[in-house]
């Protein structure tokens, strides 16, 4: 006869979760075992930098490398987006798996590729780039109605750089209408955000539903996150909508 796993998620989150549409785990992952992931993507850069001998610290050498080098730049985004081992390998722990389960997924499956973010103001030509507006996931995804996003710090964060903004309880309003701003659904406030601080091991769950965006980077640091999006394969208006995917990834071909 097979043990009863222990809860990861105690009746008193469940309960959270259902009433603000997001929940912290803390130190649910090490903290060694999160900043190898971070420490994977920034090698990828390295590489680049090794190779046009830049030999400043890290964030100047990014920044002179999106100056000067711009598609190489966006060409390591790209790499760590489309095949980084360690991003690849977060959103399949068992672990993991098992507390989405228990927030009410019972047939998780990622509707999006694994997304990571490194965002700095000297990083990008927009502000969407890297301060999101406030929107929310469910309308660019259409996924299952309690569809959720798993948002995991790769670094410590706090106002200072940009901790995710969270109006809470806003999930129960449904989709609402939005405008497409730089592929962000954004959407008009509704109540008071707030702003947690997270430390490396610590995870997000929160409903796609949830209004939330981007706090601004002030201490010129970069902000180094990624996020998961798993829709439940069960969710009867999921199945009768025919299992949506707006999602197209499409490639450029040089002609």
């Amino acid at each position: 006869m097979e043990m009863d796993l222990e809860k990861l998620v105690s009746d008193t989150q469940l309960k959270q979760f259902k009433e603000n549409g997001y929940i912290v785990l803390k130190n649910f992952f090490s903290k060694e075992y999160i900043e190898n992931l971070r420490k994977k993507a920034e090698s990828i850069f390295e590489i680049q930098f090794k190779h046009f001998g830049y030999k400043d610290n890290f964030k100047n050498n990014m920044i002179r490398l999106f100056n000067e080098h711009e598609s190489i730049f966006i060409n390591c985004g790209k790499l760590i987006q489309t095949g980084l081992v360690e991003l690849y390998k977060l959103p399949f722990e068992d672990k993991l798996l098992q507390s989405i389960k228990e927030v009410g997924i019972e047939f998780p499956n990622l509707c999006t590729r694994p997304v990571l973010f490194f965002n700095h103001p000297k990083l990008a030509k927009d502000i969407i780039y890297y301060k999101t507006p406030p929107h929310q996931d469910w309308s660019s995804i259409e996924s299952s109605m309690d569809s959720i996003v798993v948002w995991v710090p790769l670094v410590d964060v706090d106002d200072k750089n940009g901790s995710v903004i969270i109006y809470p309880g806003s999930h129960k309003l449904g989709p609402l209408p939005f405008k497409s701003n730089g592929g962000f659904a954004e959407v008009e406030r509704i109540g008071d955000g707030i702003q947690p601080n997270f430390e490396i091991g610590n995870i997000v769950i929160f409903s796609t539903l949830l209004i939330h965006e981007s706090g601004d980077i002030t201490n010129d640091t970069i902000r180094w996150s990624c996020h998961f999006r798993y829709t439940n394969m069960l969710e009867s208006n999921f199945i009768e909508r025919g299992f949506p995917n707006p999602y197209i990834y499409k490639p450029i071909t040089k002609q």
